[in-house]
This record gives C-alpha cells, sequence and structure tokens, in this order.
C-alpha cells in the first residue's frame, strides 16, 4: 500500500499536467499546422495538402507554414552573384519577388482549403536552417500538431515506412516532445510521431535552447530496461545474506560513477554518439531503487542520500550536456565553414572559367576584327581599281562620241557624193544602155552566168527609190545591208542592197550569182535577178515572214515547227546532193515561212557567203566549231546548223541557251518537260525525239556522211509533220477531199506514184521527167531555164505521204 502511494505520489504532478493541456485543448483546440515547401514543390504539397484535408476535422483550423531561407547568391543575367557584392535595393527587390511567389503558392493552397470549407491561413518564417527553424516554429507557438513532407515525390515507396530527408528525420528527433506529428509523402501517411504524455511546456522551453538535449531529456524520460530488471532483483532479494552485503547509498553511487567512467566512453564520445549518460542511467536506477526498495532496518533510504554528491551528479550531467551542445556547435560551423570553402573554390572556378571564356572570345574577336578589317583593305583595292576603270571608259566613251560625230559628218557628205553620182549615173543612163548590153553579153558569155541582169534604175523604180519604208529584212541582214519590198516587171520581189564595205568586188560579185543561179529547189528562194555594179540581188518575195519572228512571237504550234524543219532539212539535201553547193548561212532568219501555207517554209541566202566578204556579221551561234577553227566551208556546216535550229525550235530559247538545256536533259540533268517549250504544245516523247535529233545533228558524227544524217533528220521530221498530236499519222485531204496540190505532177497533172526531184528542184512522176530528158530536153519543165544537171533522186518523204494517202481514200 505504502509503495501505490508512493508511485502515485511521484506521477501525480505529471498526470495532473496533462489532464490540464487536455482541459485547455478541449477549451480551445489548437491548430494543425502544415509545414509547405518551395515552388518546386507546389504540385507535391497539393497531393499533400489532399490527404490533410481528408484526414483532420474540419473544425480544426489549418496553418500553412513556409519557412524561407534567405539566398546566399542571387542569379543575375546567368551568373550567381553573392548578396553581399549587391546593392541593397537589388537585394530587398529579390527578396520581395520570391515572397510574392511562394504567397501565390500558399494562395492556390488557400484556394484549395476554402473550396473544402476549412479556416486556413499562411505564415512565412525566415530561418537559415528550415530544421531548425521548425523545431524553432514548434517551441515558438505552442504547436502540438504538425503535418509535414517525409520525402520528396521522387523518393517515395509503397515500402517506405519512415522519413528519409534529413529535415525530416531532424524534425522527428528534435521537435517538443509534447507536439504530434504527421509525416506524409506523395498524399500517403508515412509514419506518426506521437506526442509525449509527459512532456510539459517548461521542458520544451528548455528544449528550445538546446535541441539535442531535449530529444535527450525526452528519451530519458523513459527507463531503461535493463535498469527496470536491475530494480525488480533488488527488490525480490529477501535474502539476509543479500542484505548483508547491500551497500551504503554514498559507496553505491561512487561505485556507479566509477564503473560508468571505466566501462564507457569519455564524456565527448557520449555526446558525439547521442547515447544517454551512463551518470544520468545511474541516478534513475539508484532513485528507483531508493524509491522501491525497502531498507534492512525497514525505514526509506531515500532520505539518507548525500545531498553533495547528488549536487555533483547533476553539475556533470549540465557539463556533459554542455560539451555536448558546444561539440554541436562547433561540428555545425565546421560544416558551415566547409561548405563556404567549397563554395569559394566553386566561385573561383567559375571565374576562371569565365575569364577563360572571356580572354578565348575576345581573341576571336580581335581576329575577326583583322580579316574584317583586311577583307575592307581589299575592297577598298577593287573598289579604286572599278573606279580606274570607269573613268578609262567614260574617257573612251567621249573619244568614241568624237569618233561618231566625225563619222556621220563623213557619212552626210559621202550620202551627198552618192546622190551626185546616181544624178549623174540618171544623165548618162540612156547613153550608155547599148553599150551596157553589150558588156553583160560579154560578161555572160565569158563567165557563163545565167541570171538576169538588172539596172540600177529599174531598181530603184521597182523599190520606189529604196524608201525605208518598204524595208522588209526579211534576210536578217542588217548588219551586211539591206532588203527593200519592191515590184520588178509585174512579180513580188525583195531586193537585197549589200553594203559596199562588206560584198565583194563586181566581178566576183558577177561570179557567184551566176553560179547560184541555176539552182531551183520548192524549198529555195528564187533567183530572179543581179545588179552587180550595186551589190545588189533580187529575189522572189516570200510574204510570210521568217522563222525567227515567228519564234519571237511564239504563236507557231509543234506540227508546224516539224514542217518548216523537213521543208529546210528537204531543200539542204538537194543543195548537197544535187551540186557541190553548200548554203553556209542557215539560221532562223534565213528560213522563210509561205504565207498560206504555215508549214511550209523557202530557204534564203544561198550564197551569200561567197557576195561578202570573209568573217563580215559571221553568225557565230550557228557556226560549226570546225569551220571556226579551219574557216573550211563543208556541208557539216549546214547539218550543224540545222541541228541549232532544231533546238530552237523544241525549246523556244536562244541557240546558246537551248544547246545548252538539251544537253542537261539528256545527261539526265533536266527533266524534259522543262526543257521543251510548252507554249507550242509539243508532246512530250516527240519533243525529245527532235531535240536528240538536233544534237546529233551538232555532233562530231564521226563515221556519218552529213547526207546520211540530212536522211535521217527527214525521216523523223516527215513522221512528226505528218502525225497528229498522240502521235496518230494527221490529214493530208484539203477541205474538199482532193489530194493536196504537192501530190499532183506538174507534167501529168496526176497524182504521183515514183516522185523524183529534177535539177530545176521541183517534184515529177518519174515516168514523165525521163520521157522529158529522154526527148532531148535540156531545160525545166516549169521555169524555161536550162537544167544544171540531169540527175533525178527519189522524194522518199513525198512518195510515203502519198501512198498514206492513197490508204485513207481509197
Amino acid at each position: 500500500m505504502e509503495e501505490e502511494l508512493g508511485e502515485a505520489i511521484i506521477l501525480g504532478p505529471a498526470a495532473a499536467l496533462r489532464l490540464q493541456d487536455r482541459d485547455d485543448d478541449e477549451q480551445q483546440p489548437q491548430p494543425v499546422y502544415c509545414a509547405v515547401g518551395g515552388i518546386a514543390g507546389k504540385e507535391e504539397w497539393k497531393a499533400n495538402l489532399q490527404w490533410v484535408l481528408a484526414n483532420v476535422p474540419r473544425s480544426k483550423r489549418l496553418v500553412l507554414a513556409h519557412l524561407r531561407r534567405p539566398p546566399s547568391r542571387i542569379n543575375m543575367m546567368g551568373a550567381w552573384v553573392p548578396v553581399s557584392q549587391l546593392a541593397e535595393e537589388e537585394v530587398t527587390a529579390f527578396r520581395q519577388l520570391e515572397e510574392d511567389k511562394i504567397g501565390k503558392v500558399l494562395d492556390d493552397l488557400l484556394d484549395i482549403c476554402k473550396s473544402q470549407k476549412v479556416n486556413a491561413s499562411k505564415i512565412i518564417v525566415a530561418s537559415d536552417d528550415t530544421a531548425r527553424g521548425l523545431v524553432q516554429l514548434v517551441d515558438d507557438h505552442g504547436v502540438t500538431e504538425l503535418v509535414m513532407g517525409a520525402a520528396s515525390d521522387r523518393a517515395y515507396t509503397r515500402k517506405m515506412r519512415a522519413p528519409r530527408s534529413k529535415k525530416a528525420l531532424t524534425v522527428q528527433r528534435k521537435a517538443n516532445p509534447s507536439c504530434k506529428i504527421w509525416f506524409v509523402c506523395k498524399g500517403n501517411l508515412i509514419c506518426t510521431r506521437e506526442a509525449s504524455e509527459g512532456a510539459n511546456r517548461a521542458e520544451s522551453s528548455t528544449a528550445s535552447t538546446s535541441p539535442r538535449s531535449s530529444t535527450s531529456d525526452y528519451s530519458r524520460s523513459k527507463s531503461s530496461p535493463r535498469l527496470h530488471r536491475k530494480t525488480f532483483s533488488t527488490q525480490e532479494s529477501n535474502d539476509p545474506a543479500t542484505a548483508s552485503v547491500d551497500e551504503t547509498p554514498t559507496s553505491r553511487w561512487v561505485d556507479a560513477m566509477d564503473h560508468t567512467m571505466e566501462g564507457s566512453a569519455s564524456v565527448s564520445e557520449i555526446v558525439e554518439s547521442g547515447e544517454e549518460p551512463a551518470a544520468e542511467q545511474l541516478l534513475h536506477a539508484e532513485v528507483e531503487e531508493d524509491q522501491e526498495a525497502p531498507s534492512p532496518d525497514g525505514s526509506d533510504a531515500g532520505g539518507m542520500m548525500d545531498d553533495a554528491l547528488y549536487e555533483k551528479l547533476k553539475d556533470a550531467l549540465m557539463e556533459a550536456e554542455n560539451l555536448r551542445h558546444e561539440a554541436y556547435e562547433e561540428t555545425r560551423r565546421r560544416q558551415m565553414a566547409e561548405r563556404e570553402l567549397a563554395e569559394a573554390s566553386r566561385m573561383a572556378d567559375d571565374a576562371e572559367s569565365s575569364y577563360r571564356r572571356e580572354a578565348k572570345h575576345r581573341k576571336e574577336m580581335e581576329e575577326m576584327l583583322a580579316r574584317e578589317r583586311a577583307a575592307m583593305e581589299q575592297d577598298r583595292r577593287e573598289l579604286n581599281d572599278i573606279l580606274d576603270k570607269i573613268r578609262q571608259v567614260d574617257d573612251r566613251s567621249a573619244e568614241l562620241e568624237l569618233q561618231i560625230s566625225s563619222s556621220e559628218r563623213m557619212m552626210s557628205d559621202l550620202e551627198a557624193r552618192l546622190s551626185e553620182s546616181y544624178s549623174l549615173l540618171e544623165t548618162l543612163q540612156p547613153t550608155t544602155a547599148a553599150a551596157r548590153e553589150e558588156t553583160e553579153g560579154a560578161h555572160d558569155g565569158g563567165q557563163g552566168a545565167s541570171f538576169l541582169r538588172l539596172g540600177y534604175s529599174e531598181l530603184d523604180e521597182a523599190t520606189t527609190h529604196f524608201d525605208e519604208s518598204a524595208r522588209v529584212d526579211g534576210g536578217g541582214d542588217g548588219g551586211r545591208g539591206k532588203v527593200y519590198r519592191g515590184e520588178l516587171r509585174n512579180m513580188a520581189v525583195a531586193v537585197k542592197v549589200l553594203r559596199r564595205d562588206v560584198a565583194v568586188d563586181e566581178a566576183r560579185f558577177a561570179r557567184e550569182v551566176g553560179r547560184i543561179s541555176g539552182v531551183r529547189h520548192p524549198n529555195l528562194v528564187t533567183l530572179v535577178g543581179a545588179c552587180p555594179e550595186a551589190r545588189a540581188v533580187a529575189y522572189e518575195l516570200v510574204p510570210g515572214g521568217s522563222l525567227e519572228d515567228h519564234l519571237c512571237r511564239g504563236a507557231l504550234p509543234w506540227r508546224e515547227r516539224c514542217g518548216i524543219a523537213y521543208g529546210a532539212c528537204s531543200a539542204l539535201a538537194f543543195l548537197h546532193s544535187a551540186s557541190t553547193a553548200v548554203h553556209g548561212d542557215v539560221r532562223p532568219a534565213n528560213i522563210l515561212v509561205v504565207g498560206s501555207l504555215s508549214s511550209s517554209c523557202k530557204l534564203a541566202g544561198l550564197g551569200t557567203r561567197g557576195l561578202v566578204r570573209p568573217g563580215c556579221a559571221e553568225a557565230l551561234a550557228y557556226a560549226d566549231p570546225h569551220y571556226l577553227a579551219t574557216g573550211e566551208l563543208s556541208p557539216q556546216c549546214d547539218v550543224h546548223a540545222l541541228g541549232v535550229v532544231l533546238l530552237r525550235l523544241v525549246t523556244g530559247m536562244p541557240a546558246f541557251l537551248a544547246r545548252k538545256a538539251a544537253r542537261e536533259a539528256a545527261r539526265g540533268g533536266k527533266a524534259w518537260h522543262e526543257v521543251v517549250d510548252a507554249g507550242a504544245g509539243w508532246p512530250a516523247e516527240r519533243g525529245r525525239e527532235v531535240a536528240l535529233l538536233g544534237l546529233r545533228c551538232c555532233g562530231d558524227n564521226v563515221g556519218v556522211s552529213p547526207h546520211e544524217v540530212l536522211e535521217e533528220a527527214r525521216g523523223v521530221l516527215e513522221a512528226a509533220s505528218t502525225a497528229s498530236g498522240d502521235g496518230a499519222p494527221g490529214r493530208l485531204l484539203s477541205d474538199d477531199g482532193a489530194a493536196p496540190s504537192y501530190f499532183v505532177c506538174p507534167i501529168l497533172k496526176e497524182v504521183m506514184r515514183d516522185p523524183q526531184i529534177a535539177g530545176d528542184g521541183f517534184t515529177y512522176e518519174a515516168e514523165a521527167i525521163k520521157e522529158w530528158l529522154g526527148s532531148g530536153h535540156d531545160t525545166s519543165p516549169m521555169t524555161n531555164l536550162k537544167l544544171p544537171t540531169q540527175k533525178l533522186l527519189p522524194n522518199h518523204a513525198l512518195r510515203d505521204a502519198i501512198h498514206h494517202w492513197r490508204a485513207m481514200h481509197y
């Protein structure tokens, strides 16, 4: 009974304190504090707040507490700058910005609480150490219930049963024992540290000054099982022998201290290891022995304890705690110094790296500046050179302008003299007409020329005194002379007057005209006559214009282009086979389109190269490279020029560009549809075939004669000109169903079966022309002029066309 009473007396004050605390809590409910992390943990704490709202009664008030650690460095434009190096206004502004950000995070959490109808508020506390700040917050505000994170969400596992972060472990160990702490992670409860029933506010006040001693006091409030077992064995011992060897209290305390100092570590080691001091354990054990074990004489042994020894033990305990606290503070200061040293070392490394980068950047900038200066100097020199050239050009231009003025005055004088000469010539013309006729006869007899000689006055009258409005320049000889439209002996003619500075002398001019006057072909422009004195030649007038004009307008369909090319090819084949003549000036400006038949043409400019001096107004774009290298005129020159014309017909481009584009397409560098002239409506395959033909004509053609190339070209162009858009043969009938006029023999007036080309260039039925020649005729049935040759050539293209017409018509 006495033992029970003694225990009640000992536990009475603690029990009363607990009852008082419970009464206070019932009268005024304590709020639940929730430790909220920074901005980075906003989403994590939303889940944890949901757990708090689900597990804390709605009647309790929530306090969202955030402990802000004042920054020691601030990020300024990507570089971390110590606070000590910044102005106070900048630091204050940065801290205000951080407070606004965390305040917004807390406001979002308060909105969640408000939506759940829970009364909540927020508090922001500045502290250098978050864990110590939380411990201090618990002590200063008397927090009895606290919810905080056990670890970050990344560290959460289902098997997690204890806090993992250093902050949570520190708070669990050092916080006031009277505070109940829930540790949550990712919206799940990890563990709970229950509040100690025997704790009071006086102990928490002492614990706030020494966090680690508070934890030690809390752990010492529970008796060691080992000491309890020792106490119980002392109480149950009633052996007189055992009682006789029982020691006095003073000797037991001294032995206990000696045993403790001998069997335990030093005081500093005890402080560092966090174990309960052995002297304090012995003190609790002896107190329990004095309270529970009766003395041998039946009296209470507790009153006989030596008070002085007890005071010394208390002093020793206080000194041990002080040493422990000092060791903790020293360790903390050392760790802080090491961190500052590491930070300073890192900042020094950063500064060195930044210096190296700046030095490298400066070196690069200096090198770039040097290069820019060198480039500017080079540009300046080039600009000076260009200015010098411009000055030279200006000087040369002034000289040329002076020369032009002088030339214009000279031309005016020459025109005046020429006018006087023309007047004198007209005056002398009636008296010299007979002499000129005799001279013409002598020339004709000596040179074998059969062309019609014309007088200058006759040409002057035919062209209305060479009126500029009558110029046609259909031959494109603006660089060699002028071409006028006129009417001579009731026949429309085109009179070409060559410039005296480019034309050959009169005798050679007459010989060349006589050489080409006997050449006749349907696709060759007929020579009407010439005036060697005036270096003028009269041709039949072809009113359809030149192929160059049609290509510039771009309105010529592909089938008509093939027909025109076929006519030019036929004329060249006739020239190369029926005589030794070479045209030498094949180009679109010399291919004249017949007015009524846009697919028919006549080749002009025959013999013009022999009428002018060498090198005058050469058409380099159509010239054969072999001719440019040697100056030797050959049939290959005509074939090469025809190939360039074909490429222009297919592409619609100028000569040089047409040849370049066709070669790229042939090599696969371009698609054929990009090269072929879309405005002419070329079928892709037909355009490719004609373009490849043109490239073959422009090639070297080693081992192949020009005649064979022309025959191949005639076959391809004939097939193309008589085909429809889809490749089928075209119509060969006229609108009234009759055969075309060129199918009819000029002698028999019937459709030919075996067309042959005679020396005059016209096509006849083989039987009819042979009969004509066999009867002793040596002149043309059409022109009544002497045939240069009696050799006949089969017209295969016309024969195939007639055969196809007969198959369709009959």
